[in-house]
């Protein structure tokens, strides 16, 4: 990790990564994530061993020098860089390696011209207006009175529209936000955290059942940020799994294969 020490930058695939900055790049169109300094050793390491599993016990050693640090502050780790570069529509940069370790995949360094430069683009209403140029001194103001007027009516629609899409969002995300909270009240919060190779979930701290760990690890993707699962009935385990994926609730409990039980 010299260039790191040296505060310098390192090119890794179609990705720059400056260490003084703690930016990561693709060189593409440049757009960029922000990392601390140990999830910019993380994405280093993994892409300078790409197609290569590295073991957490690795990378724990490798990206936090000097320090005392647990397996969870690795996941926390992996699960920032994932919702960060999941921000610039890169959502399957880091593999988790079950009981292993995390990957990059060669793949996912290659350009596939996915992300071409972003160019200008001119407007209809501004060719019209360069057209216009030739015209006559009186109906050039005429007409581009016309226009000005069309663009500030477009803009009025526009920011309705906009202010109604933001209304609704509100409106879902209190109604999920309450929604939570009966839930979590009825079965008096959750009380602990674990994980499920690597995956964090947070439930009451009653051990996890294997097919809720086999929904977990089946359904995982890098848009996903934290797991619940809590049991509907203390007779038997039959349970209820939830997924915050782009800050909105998934619920997952159909893809357990739950235990029949009567559920009051």
């Amino acid at each position: 990790m010299n260039d790191e020490v040296n505060g310098g930058c390192k090119r890794l695939g179609r990705f720059d990564v400056d260490f003084a900055r703690r930016t990561i790049t693709r060189i593409s169109d440049g757009a960029f994530i922000k990392a601390s300094r140990s999830e910019t050793l993380i994405f280093t390491l993994l892409a300078e061993s790409a197609n290569n599993t590295i073991y957490r016990e690795i990378l724990l050693a490798e990206c936090w020098q000097g320090k005392i640090v647990t397996n969870n502050s690795l996941t926390v780790a992996i699960k920032n860089l994932r919702t960060a570069f999941a921000k610039i529509d890169e959502h399957k940069i880091i593999t988790t390696e079950p009981k292993l370790g995390y990957c990059i995949r060669k793949l996912a360094l290659i350009d596939d011209g996915s992300h071409p430069p972003k160019k200008e683009v001119t407007s209809n209403d501004d060719k019209k207006l360069h057209a216009l140029d030739e015209d006559q001194p009186i109906i050039l103001i005429e007409k581009n009175e016309v226009l000005i007027q069309q663009k500030l009516n477009s803009t009025v629609v526009k920011k309705t529209r906009l202010s109604n899409i933001k209304v609704l969002d509100i409106v879902v995300g209190i109604t999920f936000f309450f929604v939570t909270l009966i839930i979590c009240y009825r079965f008096l919060f959750f009380i602990d955290s674990t994980s499920v190779e690597g995956l964090p979930v947070i439930y009451n701290g009653i051990d996890l059942p294997k097919p809720v760990q086999n929904a977990i690890l089946q359904n995982d993707n890098s848009s996903i940020s934290q797991w619940y699962a809590f049991p509907m009935s203390k007779g038997c385990n039959y349970y209820q799994l939830f997924s915050v994926s782009n800050g909105h609730f998934v619920d997952y409990s159909p893809m357990i294969k739950q235990e029949i039980c009567s559920v009051k």
